[in-house]
């Protein structure tokens, strides 16, 4: 018997990176659905892969279950909102002295 599965793993590689450079892109006041068009016109390929990704779940997960994978719109706004909140952090973290 032969089971599927969705593969585990990285959506995409880079995804920090690829955040990051997304933000950049954009001007300081810039909203969610902005970043998730922006992210779509510099990565269409990686957007392709999330929504692939998505599909394999939706595909593969029996009648009435859910899957752990959200959209993927609003996958690419978890990232978002998990990227800037590493930002945070990193700015307000405290200097070690030596």
């Amino acid at each position: 018997m032969n089971r599927k599965r969705v593969p585990k793993g990285q959506v995409f590689l880079k995804k920090e990176e690829k955040i990051s450079a997304t933000l950049a892109a954009l001007d300081a006041a810039h909203t969610e659905m902005q970043f998730v068009e922006k992210f779509k016109e510099l990565y269409p390929d990686d957007w392709e892969k999330i929504i692939k990704r998505h599909n394999a779940h939706e595909r593969l997960t029996p009648e009435g279950k859910s899957h752990p994978m959200p959209n993927p719109t609003q996958y690419l706004i978890n990232t978002y909102r998990n990227q800037k909140r590493k930002e945070r952090k990193a700015e307000t973290a405290p200097l070690t002295q030596a």
